[in-house]
């Protein structure tokens, strides 16, 4: 019996020693991150296509998702490269934002299940890549103006050693909102690819925003206000290459 009630207290100490430490680690964070899955299709137009037929296409699937629920909260992007090292590597980006895997999946689950495959058919581009990924929200852009052309620019980023995702999440945050007390106004995330992606990146940064015109304001305005600031300076753990920009569209918001 006592050697039984001397097991009971070793495992209760236990069991407190381990959610006294889960409570200390998540006090060791700032923020809760917000996130959202979503879905990266990158390829090469058929002969002869173009974005005008990848936009009609797209009406093409408006029309049928039109009375499927599950894609409700779904938004669509269509990405064309800018400024980018490697232009032959790709013509276009169609990028799904859901707002939980759990509503990625039910997503692809209809489209397998009821007609996607034949609508697939008449897509006037072909895939090289099709990436699935999660990403944490760090910021919101400006809400866009009807007709805007929207810009995103994504970089490669590797963690420093020591340090982790949900640490950069937080400095990170602590910049944004500085950044936005200064009029910032672009929109940040940390994604990080699940399936599809074949680097050695630990997460990929993304900056947009609604307009093209408003990515050139705050590049200034980053380097006026915000390059130099405490925020910026503690803005640490990590460094990005290979950044690239595209145009885009938005196509369902």
């Amino acid at each position: 019996t006592n050697s039984i009630r001397e097991f009971m207290k070793y495992v209760l100490s236990f069991v407190m020693l381990l959610s006294f430490s889960h409570i200390a680690q998540d006090r060791e964070y700032k923020y809760e991150p917000e996130g959202n899955a979503a879905e990266y299709y990158i390829g090469h137009y058929k002969q002869g296509a173009d974005l005008d037929d990848l936009i009609a296409w797209y009406g093409k699937f408006a029309a049928w998702a039109e009375d499927k629920d599950v894609y409700d909260e779904m938004t669509v992007g269509i990405l064309t490269p800018y400024f980018h090292a490697d232009l032959s590597s790709l013509d276009v980006m169609w990028v799904n934002n859901f707002p939980s895997q759990s509503a990625q999946y039910a997503g692809l689950n209809t489209w397998m299940t009821e007609g996607g495959s034949e609508l697939l058919k008449s897509l006037p581009v072909i895939n090289s890549r099709q990436v699935s990924a999660f990403q944490w929200v760090i910021s919101n852009p400006a809400d866009p103006e009807e007709g805007d052309m929207m810009m995103a620019g994504y970089s490669y980023c590797k963690l420093e050693e020591g340090d982790n995702m949900r640490k950069v999440y937080d400095l990170y945050t602590d910049f944004a909102i500085y950044a936005k007390s200064q009029g910032d106004t672009v929109g940040r995330k940390m994604i990080v690819p699940s399936a599809g992606y074949n680097g050695d990146a630990d997460f990929v940064r993304l900056l947009y925003t609604t307009s093209i015109d408003a990515m050139g304001v705050n590049a200034e305005l980053y380097w006026d206000k915000l390059a130099e600031s405490e925020a910026s300076q503690n803005l640490k753990g990590f460094s990005c290459s290979n950044p690239r920009e595209y145009i885009g569209l938005s196509m369902r918001g």
